[in-house]
């Protein structure tokens, strides 16, 4: 597994590379600088089974450039990590994300909601 980095994501993808390394969480890594991509990016994509697209957007615009401008049949292969309340995204929340994939197979965490008590009369 290996996370595609840019942009303002760059720093904190980093640093939760190095958390995640911690944790013995082993990541290769690839910073996108420039668009159209280039001959590495397709390489990359070709090497690796599953790559996180970290991305502060809503509509997943980096993940989508990369499905429609490269040669290799990705779309199961890029897993979205967006973050887009606002807010910087940090390195906390870049690594739980990852963590959260690779332990339970999913991105966005569910969150169990006690069901609702029946009103008696």
């Amino acid at each position: 597994m290996a996370p595609f980095v840019f942009g303002t994501t760059a720093s904190p993808a980093y640093e939760a590379i190095e958390i995640l390394e911690k944790e013995g969480i082993e990541l290769d890594t690839m910073r996108i600088r420039a668009f159209p991509f280039n001959a590495d990016v397709e390489q990359f994509l070709r090497e690796h089974d599953r790559i996180f697209v970290i991305e502060q957007n809503r509509d997943g615009q980096m993940r989508r450039l990369l499905l429609n401008e490269t040669s290799v049949p990705a779309n199961e292969k890029l897993i979205p990590i967006l973050e887009y309340d606002g807010l910087p995204v940090t390195a906390r929340k870049i690594a739980g994300m990852i963590r959260n994939y690779i332990t339970h197979g999913n991105v966005t965490p569910l969150v169990r909601r006690a069901p609702k008590e029946e009103a008696t009369a």
